[in-house]
């Protein structure tokens, strides 16, 4: 479980950054969405990278 809480709170993290850029694109609060969409995009890279880093972890535990 310690292995795992790294990746517990930066998930957690992003999805709180997310949920508030989402909550100031759509309101339209803001005059400048670059921060926001900047926000999204560096949230998606980070999804994927964790993403193929669990499917190597569990590929390469499954065969060893």
């Amino acid at each position: 479980m310690i292995k795992k809480l790294p990746y517990i709170l930066t998930m957690l993290i992003l999805a709180i950054l997310d949920f508030a850029a989402l909550d100031d694109i759509t309101t339209g609060n803001e005059p400048n969405y670059n921060v926001e969409y900047m926000i999204l995009t560096i949230s998606v890279f980070a999804y994927i990278l964790m993403g193929i880093k669990f499917l190597l972890n569990h590929k390469i535990r499954k065969i060893g």
